[in-house]
């Protein structure tokens, strides 16, 4: 048998390459400093920066006095920007960027009161005596740490990986990266200067950092930037959920976990969102704890069942809605949730194999899935949500729908207590409708006008809260796409939605009463539109 090492050796001759050795750049230390030479130059620097950054404050009389200045410093390559130590006069870093040179940059606010500080820094490191050991400067460290100094401007803030937008007026939505502590005065801000903000549930909360979302011109934002202390970093709000729909494949379950272990749940006697569709599906971590078995009806439990049998899932999809609204901020920080309201389901639609509801009966159906959930839990306060519309039917005029949900919100059921006194003592319900889609098929840039789209029955129902759609969805940031442009405007009503400027007013009503996000479309530079 061979000895341990008299085995032949496995040859690799044929597959090796060879090549000169580079070492990793991330290993410089730096470049020696001639103390008087770097001192002088870094000197001159900050006093052109200040000058130029001076000329930059915002005058606008509809703004505070700016009480700092931003600066860039370029740090020699390896070196941390031990300035900052100057950190208890309110001098702050921003944003912080590497380039391919192993170069980094940083925003530095310096706050007035500090600027002597600062400046101070710089003048003992050139005039300062020299330390018995070693005759070394002054704040040695942090000065020479400095490649040099220049003014910022909104560039020295962008960490986007895409290109600032170059086009100076278009509106688009911002990522505004703000200090933790500043968040009330840039919100401030940007009420001074009338720029829209997006919902609370659309911002991020970090331990250091908020994450706002604003709609606004570049000139808008280079003048908040400059206006206050608050905006660290500055990005494309690209708050879309591609992140959690293509690129964590297998780890669904692991975000969804973590943010379900962030949420503090209500309470049996919350308040209620009372979903009438095609059933909910309980078993998602995000609904299970605000749906108890018993607040799941049917209008035919033995025969449909409770549970939501609609391909897409449309019944689940509406509850983790109206229970979280968007998630994919919530989903993104680390920041904990109180939900003051839960959940209830009324199975209105049959399943696949069943006989389809008769719409003679829809209003009928309607007012007993409204009554299952009140002999449940009679004390529980609750508004009804219907995503359910008679497809491809105007609601220019009253149907028996619409005049059953009208009577349900009055307190005028064949089920309420006609022996009240007065209408004051009936029960007044909540019924919110959707306006009805716009079909997913039709060619948007085709279309003759929206206006012929109407808002289906039973929106028109008077008593009712109908709901349509706007958009906020303007920023288009997909690899592959960036020629395309949104079909409409922010603000603008969804493509997606109906309307009723065709309707007869008077006969009819006004619809929707209320916008909320519906999404948009984009358009392909190759399509002309009609």
């Amino acid at each position: 048998m061979p000895g341990r090492f008299t085995l032949p050796h496995i040859d690799i001759t044929a597959r090796s390459t060879s090549q000169r050795y580079k070492g990793d750049s991330s290993n410089i230390q730096g470049t020696p400093r001639d103390r008087i030479e770097h001192g002088r130059r870094v000197q001159n620097e900050l006093r052109v920066a200040l000058q130029a950054a001076e000329r930059l404050r915002p005058q606008d009389p509809r703004l505070p006095q700016a009480i700092g200045l931003y600066l860039e410093v370029e740090l020699d390559r390896g070196k941390k920007p031990d300035i900052l130590d100057s950190s208890t006069q309110g001098v702050r870093m921003g944003a912080s960027k590497v380039d391919s040179a192993n170069r980094r940059t940083i925003s530095l606010y310096v706050p007035d009161h500090a600027r002597p500080a600062f400046e101070q820094i710089l003048d003992e490191y050139l005039n300062g005596e020299l330390t018995p050991i070693g005759q070394k400067p002054k704040n040695k460290t942090k000065v020479e740490a400095i490649e040099s100094i220049r003014v910022a401007h909104i560039g020295t803030r962008w960490t986007d990986p895409k290109p600032i937008p170059a086009d100076t007026q278009v509106m688009m939505w911002w990522a505004l990266w703000c200090h933790a502590d500043s968040v009330d005065s840039v919100l401030d801000l940007c009420a001074r200067l009338s720029v829209r903000v997006a919902d609370e549930e659309r911002r991020m909360k970090f331990p250091e950092v908020t994450v706002i979302p604003v709609l606004a011109n570049r000139v808008t934002i280079e003048l908040m930037m400059f206006a206050s202390e608050g905006i660290a970093e500055l990005r494309l709000a690209n708050d879309t959920p591609a992140f959690f729909i293509d690129d964590i494949e297998g780890e669904e379950h692991d975000w969804v976990d973590g943010l379900a272990e962030r949420i503090t749940w209500p309470g049996a006697e919350a308040p209620a969102v009372c979903i009438l569709d095609a059933g909910i599906n309980r078993g998602h971590s995000l609904i299970e704890p605000a749906l108890a078995p018993q607040d799941m009806h049917s209008l035919k439990p033995d025969e449909w069942g409770v549970d939501d049998h609609d391909d897409d899932g449309h019944g689940t999809a509406m509850a983790g809605l109206a229970l979280h609204g968007d998630l994919t901020a919530a989903l993104s920080d680390r920041s904990e949730t109180v939900l003051t309201h839960r959940l209830e389901s009324v199975k209105v639609l049959p399943p696949d194999g069943f006989d389809p509801n008769e719409p003679q009966s829809y209003g009928v159906f309607t007012q007993a899935a409204i009554v299952l959930p009140e002999i449940e839990a009679p004390e529980r306060q609750r508004v009804y949500c219907m995503a359910v519309t008679n497809e491809n039917i105007s609601g220019a005029f009253a149907s028996l729908w619409s005049a059953a949900i009208d009577q349900a919100a009055v307190g005028r059921m064949i089920a309420d207590d006609d022996n009240a006194e007065d209408d004051a003592q009936r029960p007044k319900r909540l019924v919110i409708v959707s306006a009805g889609n716009v079909p997913a098929e039709t060619d948007f840039v085709a279309l003759r006008s929206q206006d012929e789209y109407p808002i289906e029955d039973p929106a028109q129902a008077w008593n009712a809260l109908t709901v349509g759609g706007y958009t906020d969805l303007v920023n288009i940031t997909d690899d592959g796409y960036t020629d395309w442009s949104p079909a409409v405007q922010a603000g603008e009503l969804s493509p997606h939605t109906r309307n009723s400027t065709r309707w007869q007013h008077g006969i009819a009503p006004i619809k929707p009463e209320i916008l909320m996000e519906g999404g948009n479309r984009a358009i392909s530079p190759a399509v002309q539109r009609f």
